[in-house]
């Protein structure tokens, strides 16, 4: 079970809550969007990682409050038609997901107590960016840390809960999600696409043999400098703690010492930022189709100076059943 934060608008969410259908924007909806194709990519990978059974805040702008707690009634899915008659969510909004009211808290949280104690270093995978806007995205993945609190903080304020509200979930045209994954040999062309992939296959449990026993995952996980881990994936023990994190920088074709730098610079602020100092904690891996020689030189030089490695790992793209096949790089 993971949890998720819809931004959605004061007319938005009341659309979203008759029909209990949560829709986020598609960038591909306009053909005029010359970048249309690639952006949809990555709004979906927004929403591909959510399973049935999964937990939704939402947090509704204007009023600057996130109202708790709803729970995954379906897999995304594709639609293009309006939620409700002559309403705002229409086809510019088809990526979405059946939800249900899991539990009604009456009393619900201001936006500003999470910045308060964000200020303080809870609350990582929220993230602002001005205003009263939350990133950059429309459907963030919250650690399970930030969840759990943000869940305390609903039963701390609401000693007295509402019995669950009733949903008429709308009846829908059910398409899955489908990325666009035009190849090149065994070397996927959008980014996205491949991020997307992957995302599937995480919240399936897939690939424990080469990436460790994660039990959770983020995607586009937020750094103080205002810029995006790929993937992050995380370990607990049965207390809950988190007994280490894996940085995941992803390349859909070759990766360079652009890609390198930026995963040195994550594993840097991680180290410092979410393990109090502690190296042993964090790993970083880099995933890509292949590898650039100079990459390939620095990480084999890094292990014999400072003993700490940092993994490759190659994916090739297997058209004939749309999988994606990892093996160790190094």
């Amino acid at each position: 079970m993971q949890y998720f934060l819809f931004t959605v608008s004061r007319q938005s969410w009341t659309e979203h809550f008759a029909t209990g259908i949560a829709a986020i924007n598609d960038p591909g909806h306009n053909p005029a969007n010359r970048q249309g194709t690639a952006q949809r990519q990555g709004a979906m990978c927004e929403l591909i990682g959510i399973n049935r059974g999964d937990l939704f805040f939402f947090y509704v702008q204007g009023e600057k409050k996130i109202k708790a707690l709803y729970e995954a009634n379906s897999a995304p899915f594709f639609d293009t038609s309006n939620l409700v008659t002559n309403g705002f969510i229409d086809n510019r909004f088809s990526l979405r997901i059946e939800f249900q009211n899991k539990i009604n808290f009456p009393i619900e949280i201001d936006m500003d107590e999470i910045w308060h104690l964000k200020d303080k270093g809870l609350f990582w995978s929220i993230q602002q960016q001005k205003g009263d806007a939350i990133g950059n995205h429309a459907c963030l993945a919250l650690t399970k840390k930030d969840g759990d609190f943000l869940l305390k903080m609903f039963y701390e304020k609401n000693p007295i809960v509402n019995p669950v509200a009733s949903i008429n979930i709308q009846t829908h045209n059910n398409q899955p999600l489908t990325f666009d994954l035009r190849h090149n040999g065994n070397c996927l062309h959008y980014e996205k696409a491949f991020q997307g992939l992957f995302l599937n296959d995480l919240k399936q449990g897939l690939h424990k043999d080469i990436l460790g026993d994660y039990d959770y995952f983020v995607p586009f996980f937020p750094t103080s400098s205002q810029k995006e881990i790929d993937i992050m994936l995380i370990k607990h023990n049965a207390n809950g703690d988190v007994v280490w994190y894996s940085i995941l920088e992803l390349k859909a074709s070759t990766f360079s010492t652009n890609e390198l730098d930026k995963l040195m610079n994550y594993e840097s602020w991680a180290i410092n930022a979410i393990a109090n100092g502690n190296s042993r904690m964090i790993h970083s891996i880099g995933i890509a189709n292949n590898f650039n020689q100079n990459v390939i030189d620095y990480v084999a030089t890094r292990l014999n100076y400072i003993n700490k490695k940092v993994r490759l790992i190659s994916y090739s793209f297997n058209s004939a059943n749309n999988q994606l096949i990892f093996q160790n790089a190094n």
